[in-house]
């Protein structure tokens, strides 16, 4: 029996895929201690893993100006944001809840960047890097590559920055490119080979474990059964956790399907007030703050979402088809490369009319393709193993190395 650390930000499309995997890796006989923020303790506790928080900002990726999603025009911001955002104010945290402790391997979130090898050499211990999104074969904002005097002081700055924590954790002072890397001796991609891009560009030390679809305890239940027609189609909508309050886009959705004879679930995210559109909500629609996603999607005819990572690949591994509206981060990559597969459209939020959105929505249903591919990918992602696999191929990794030490 080995004792694992794990270390994860608080963002639902990061802690989620993690939670079949550390039940799994408790079922055969690892102890396990998983840190996060305050507001996942009885998500992680219902897994059987030891719980400890570290404080954070409730809701950061909302309201902390160094966290707050953005478009990446260049590697550097988001090398500046892993810096500044998580690795300063997270890593301190985090060595203090754990100090004096012992454990024989470590996992970590990849948007940790650095910081997680920060860890994993103040602890002497080998680490697995998990991959909620897709491994990065080149950082965010590589494909733009913009270079002006913004982006030079904002470079020399984040470079400044590792130095200083460089010194104050004890440890050799990174690169550029080693404060975004994926570290560790072995990376945990939660998507397909065949989904993920450039897939031939990554080694072996990248495992692709599938989608990791668990029941969530703490949905909500919401009786589909009663409410859903079964002679219309339905259309799931929901953006995300963090970027969900945008209540000019629901207002759109209204006036772009109110008059289709499909059926709508609209989840507008537990903090979002929408009392100003209370009058403005159709009857072919059903709102809710929470929406339990993995039930609905079962069911789900076509999906409208921001391309987050994880409600894509839960979307794909239901064989649902898409229309992505990508706000920022990976959003772009993500909805592209299934566009790119054909299993969706993706649509710019900036030039978003009701015609185009409802046009786009009727062509994904209308055309069979779309759910095909989407079959397809969704194949790719069930028979990847997922948290089964992932924790076998966890343990055995790490076994080894403890045998040669």
């Amino acid at each position: 029996m080995a004792r694992v650390l794990i270390v994860n930000i608080p963002a639902e499309g990061h802690v989620n895929p993690t939670l079949g995997l550390v039940k799994q890796l408790i079922d055969r006989g690892e102890e396990v201690v998983y840190v996060c923020t305050e507001e996942y303790r009885n998500k992680v506790l219902q897994t059987g893993a030891e719980f400890r928080s570290y404080p954070f900002q409730v809701d950061p990726f909302s309201y902390d100006p160094d966290l707050k999603p953005a478009p990446y025009k260049h590697p550097s911001q988001f090398a500046n944001m892993v810096v500044r955002g998580i690795i300063q104010k997270i890593v301190p945290e985090i060595l203090q809840v754990i100090e004096g402790d012992k454990y024989d391997y470590f996992i970590f979130d990849s948007l940790m960047g650095w910081g997680g090898t920060i860890i994993a050499q103040r602890l002497g211990i080998p680490a697995v890097c998990s991959i909620a999104s897709f491994a990065f074969v080149d950082p965010l904002g590589s494909e733009q590559g913009l270079i002006d005097d913004d982006i030079e002081n904002v470079y020399e700055s984040t470079l400044e920055l590792a130095q200083q924590l460089a010194t104050q954790f004890n440890v050799p002072a990174p690169s550029i490119q080693e404060l975004t890397k994926h570290a560790g001796q072995l990376k945990l991609v939660y998507t397909s080979r065949y989904l993920q891009p450039k897939a031939d560009q990554l080694d072996d030390s990248f495992y692709f474990a599938g989608t990791s679809v668990v029941p969530r305890k703490d949905a909500p239940n919401l009786p589909l059964a009663q409410l859903l027609d079964p002679h219309k189609q339905t259309v799931y909508i929901a953006m995300g956790t963090i970027l969900n309050r945008d209540l000019a886009f629901y207002k759109l959705c209204f006036d772009a399907f109110q008059h289709l004879p499909i059926q709508f679930i609209l989840s507008s995210g537990k903090d979002t007030d929408m009392g100003s559109l209370a009058d403005c909500i159709p009857s072919n629609f059903i709102v809710r703050p929470y929406i339990p996603q993995l039930e609905v999607l079962e069911r789900a005819d076509a999906f409208v979402t921001h391309a987050g990572m994880n409600s894509v690949s839960e979307a794909l591994y239901y064989n649902v088809p898409m229309v992505m509206i990508p706000l920022t981060s990976d959003q772009p990559l993500v909805s592209n490369r299934v566009q790119e597969l054909g299993a969706g459209i993706t649509l710019d939020h900036h030039t978003l009319t009701a015609e185009v959105l409802r046009e786009t929505l009727m062509q994904v249903l209308g055309d069979s393709s779309y759910r095909q591919q989407a079959g397809h990918i969704g194949e790719s992602l069930r028979q990847a193993g997922g948290y089964i696999q992932a924790a076998d191929t966890i343990i055995r990794q790490f076994s080894k190395i403890k045998q040669q030490i």
